[in-house]
């Protein structure tokens, strides 16, 4: 059985190097990567797998739940020993994403981050301050990771909880719009205010479930271009697992990031970093 397409997000981590010769495994996990695995753990979330890259970096998979629970979610927390901050901007850049992260309190749990200074809130004062009042059902934070995220109630459905907005060109979104549904077989969802400040163009599937959602500017404004495409490079720099019920066509349609590793490829797809596995048929699933 190949690896599932589930909900799988990554976020790259500035880290200084240990000394030579260090244990990476006893080496203190401090700053940015000791806040994030504290935040995960605030989440719910425990060590699923841990992996030591020598003079690369260190890498934490962290889950919550079983595959079988609706909101199932898995966290790779990839430091990198050469990774810099951006150049700032004032808007996002095309590429960057907002991983939706539900629970079951979010109120409390966004009261309890918030009091321990590991998130921040994006956006107007006063929608987070509707949120925090159950007036509004979701808010959007920055992440001690540097990951965007949303925040909400956990949703009936996988496809609601497991939701990906990326930040597109307004100029190449029915192009992109396009190659989402046709390689990964989502259906157009419509599409909804992103928080008064852009328009989510939606895509769905139900199983395995996913939202992609693309996410454009509203009132003419425009995003910033990509600053690198390079993943140990940029601290904040994300990526999702993606599957594709023809893999080997979409890897022909894609751009290798880093050397294929067993039955994932690491691949750019648009301004996307994606885990692309294969969606198993679920006949070929039952019969196994």
């Amino acid at each position: 059985m190949g690896t599932p397409s589930i909900a799988h997000y990554g976020t790259t981590l500035m880290e200084d190097q240990p000394p030579a010769g260090a244990d990476y495994h006893a080496h203190p996990r401090t700053g940015d990567l000791g806040r994030t695995l504290e935040f995960l753990g605030l989440f719910g979330f425990k060590t699923l797998m841990e992996n030591m890259y020598e003079g690369l970096g260190r890498q934490y998979i962290w889950s919550r739940g079983t595959q079988d629970d609706v909101d199932y979610i898995e966290k790779d927390t990839f430091t990198s020993f050469a990774a810099v901050s951006r150049p700032a901007t004032d808007m996002p850049r095309i590429g960057d994403t907002f991983f939706r992260m539900t629970h079951a309190d979010p109120i409390g749990i966004y009261t309890t981050l918030k009091e321990k200074g590991l998130v921040d809130h994006i956006g107007n004062a006063d929608q987070e301050a509707a949120f925090l009042a159950g007036e509004a059902d979701s808010v959007l934070y920055m992440g001690p990771d540097g990951q965007r995220y949303e925040l909400c109630g956990t949703q009936p459905t996988v496809a609601e909880n497991h939701t990906v907005y990326i930040c597109t060109d307004p100029a190449q979104l029915d192009e992109i719009h396009a190659d989402f549904a046709s390689e990964f077989g989502l259906t157009p969802a419509g599409t909804e205010d992103f928080y008064g400040y852009a328009t989510a163009h939606l895509l769905r599937r139900e199983d395995p479930g996913i939202t992609i959602a693309l996410i454009t500017p509203a009132h003419g404004t425009s995003l910033e271009p990509r600053w690198t495409e390079d993943i140990f490079k940029e601290a904040g720099y994300s990526h999702y697992r993606l599957g594709s019920p023809d893999m080997a066509h979409t890897e022909s349609v894609t751009r290798e990031a880093f050397p294929k590793g067993g039955d994932v490829a690491f691949v750019y797809f648009h301004d996307s970093y994606l885990e692309l596995v294969q969606v198993e048929d679920a006949a070929a699933q039952a019969a196994e």
